[in-house]
Parts: structure tokens; sequence; C-alpha cells
């Protein structure tokens, strides 16, 4: 499956911030949905939605805002929203347990109203997706935090057990309850990664996990996932930097667990690197879907190296001149060619960078004729292109 964008105007981003969830109009203005919706129509208005991609909507309150179901206060700098709520080990049982979802649960009634205001007015126009509700371990570290989870873990297991217990029960009837509202306007299934089911199905994780070795992660969060994706027709665990990697092989012996979205992390080789093609491949051979977020020119080289049965890739492109560079074959596109072409004849003449003078220089040696509207996006392309660390 290929689902990409490309913004039907020159100049604009269209849906790129709702794609890369970098919308915040939410986390900053917790009831502000119909602002948030009309930015987000407007953007999708300007959007080509190509290949099996489509227009959603995703309530942005920041990652695992589950946590302020059960209490906390969610903080919103640096566009991204903080979770934390100190609470001592030996009294976060009785904290987690006096939490009711009814409606004087000021952030279960918030995110009920509000994913039934956005679902309404959506309707069968575009999908309303299930926001982050996060994972069972992020959301016990708001309260105890890294070091305090640990050691209760060593001291107190039974704490730490009964604490995952209560906040997954609660979460799954999140969930549902969010989902059933969803289910009654629009059709189908999705959240932040952009996959779209008819049948129900979520984005599991747990970034807690990255402090933990095989062993407790056994113990202390395969059981969640497990009984997360159970509850589920499908699921797909995003597995969040190096650190993640150990965990892999319980993953993907898991029956229920039904994709992995492998998310290499910062100073690493992005997704879709052929760094990552053995791991995809070991991925597939266990039976499991892939979803990769890509740069443009790595799309082609994914689906050439990767069994495409299972395979979702999502890219974004500046133009629709670009998007037919780079597109791959089977939809009509040129895999990339001449800008590939444009790199190496760069690099062949010692240049570090691009110049509208030098793009002239390479157009007249292939004898190339482009309307100047064209001449603007190649020329953005192969400078972004230098810039970029995606790259194949």
């Amino acid at each position: 499956v290929l689902s990409y964008y490309y913004p039907k105007k020159r100049g604009k981003l269209g849906v790129y911030l709702d794609i890369i969830g970098s919308d915040w109009t939410l986390a900053e203005n917790y009831d502000a949905i119909d602002n948030a919706l009309d930015g987000f129509e407007k953007r999708a208005r300007d959007t080509h939605f190509g290949g099996e991609s489509l227009p959603f909507y995703f309530p942005n309150y920041g990652p695992g805002i589950m946590a302020a179901v059960f209490g906390v206060s969610p903080e919103f700098k640096t566009n991204t929203v903080w979770f934390s709520l100190p609470i001592k080990p030996k009294d976060i049982i009785e904290h987690l347990e006096s939490i009711k979802l009814d409606q004087n649960n000021i952030w279960y009634s918030r995110l009920l109203r509000i994913t039934e205001i956005a679902a309404k007015r959506a309707g069968k126009n575009y999908l309303i997706t299930m926001t982050d509700i996060g994972g069972v371990l992020d959301i016990l570290s708001s309260f105890l935090g890294p070091t305090n989870i640990i050691l209760t873990m060593k001291r107190n297991p039974e704490i730490i057990d009964t604490c995952r217990t209560i906040i997954l029960e609660k979460l799954l009837q999140v969930y549902d309850d969010l989902q059933n509202i969803i289910s009654q306007y629009c059709d189908g299934c999705s959240c932040w990664q952009g996959v779209w089911s008819k049948k129900r199905w979520y984005a599991l994780q747990s970034d807690f996990c990255a402090m933990m070795n095989p062993e407790w992660f056994k113990k202390f969060v395969l059981p969640d996932v497990v009984e997360q994706a159970e509850h589920l027709d499908y699921a797909i665990f995003h597995l969040d930097g190096p650190n993640q990697l150990p965990h892999l092989d319980f993953l993907l012996n898991e029956p229920s667990i039904t994709g992995i979205q492998w998310v290499p992390g910062a100073g690493n080789a992005p997704m879709g690197s052929k760094d990552w093609i053995p791991l995809y491949a070991k991925i597939q051979k266990a039976g499991k879907n892939l979803v990769i977020d890509s740069a443009p020119e790595n799309v082609s080289h994914l689906y050439k190296n990767l069994d495409s049965k299972g395979l979702f890739v999502r890219t974004f492109y500046r133009s629709e001149y670009i998007a037919n560079q780079y597109l791959p074959k089977f939809v009509g596109g040129r895999e990339g060619e001449l800008v590939i072409n444009a790199i190496n004849w760069l690099k062949e003449k010692g240049e570090p960078t691009i110049t509208k003078e030098l793009l002239d220089e390479f157009l007249l040696f292939k004898n190339l004729q482009l309307e100047n509207k064209y001449r603007k996006d190649l020329l953005k392309e192969i400078f972004s292109f230098f810039s970029r660390t995606w790259h194949y």
C-alpha cells in the first residue's frame, strides 16, 4: 500500500503538519475543536491525497493523554505536551483506583465531547482518528517517574502489577468509548499513523520499555501489549529507537500483534533507509505487516527490496511535478531518475550543492526543457536532497 500527499498549490504545506502530528491547536486550547477543524479542512482542500491516502483529522493532545484522564494536568511547551503529577509508590494504587470514568472526570468528558463534535462534523467527508491515549507504563511514569518505577519493580513488583491492571482496564474502556463515537459518524478506524481499516485497530506503544531489559519487558510490558492487541482486530506496535530492538523477537512471536512500525530515532539512519532492509525483511518473514514513513527518494527501493504484501509506505512530496518524478513506475512515476541523475552529475563536477546556474547547465547537458515553475520545483528538491539524511 502506498500513501502519498502533495500540496495542490505551490508554497503550501497542505496537511503536512497533520501527517507528522504537528498541529498543536488542541494541545494549546483544549476545547478549540472548531478552530482546529477549520484549519484542517483548509489544509485538506489544499492537498492531493494519492494512492491509498485519505483525509484524516488526528485530535492531538500530546502523547498519552490518558494520563490526564487519571488526573494529570497537561503542560504544552516546545511543540510537545508534558504529563507529570508526582505521587509516591505507596499512594499510587489508591489514586488510580479513585479515578472514575464518568461525567465528573473533566478529561474523560472532554475527550468524549471533542470526539463527538469532530466526528459529527467530519461525517463521511473525512475520518476522525483515535487520539494518542498512550502506553500503560508511560502513563504510570507520569506519576511515579522512571526511577521510582524501576525501583518499585525491584522492591514491590506487586504494586506495579496492580497499577498496570487498573490503567489497562480504563485505557481499553476509553478506547472503546471514543471509537464507538467515531464509528457512529465516520467510516473505518485509524490513529496517528494514518493507516485505515474497516475494523478496529490501534498503534500500541511503550516508550518506557527502552529502559528495560528483555526479561523485564516480557514480565511488565508484553502481557499488557498482548491484552491490548487481543482486544482489537489489528494492532501495530510502534517500536521506537534502538533500545527497544532487543524486544522485537517477543513482539514477532505474538500472533495478536499484526504489524510493526520501526522508528530508528535521532542519529540513526531514518525510516526507509537501505540500512534497515534486513530488519524490515525479518519483520516480514515473521508474517507481520510493516508501516514506514519514508523520504520521497526511498519509496521505490522499498517496493523493490521488500514484499509489497502487508507493506504500508507513506510519504509527502513538495508538488505534483516532484511526485511524478519520484513515484514508483507501477503507479506511473519515474522513480527519481531525473533527481538522481542531477545529484550524480553534481558530484562528478565536485559541486557540494545546486544553484540555478548549475541546474540550467545540467538541463542543457540532458537536452531537457522545463517550464519555469518545474525548474523551481526541481531546484528546491535537489537543494533539499543535499540537506537530507534520509536519502538512499
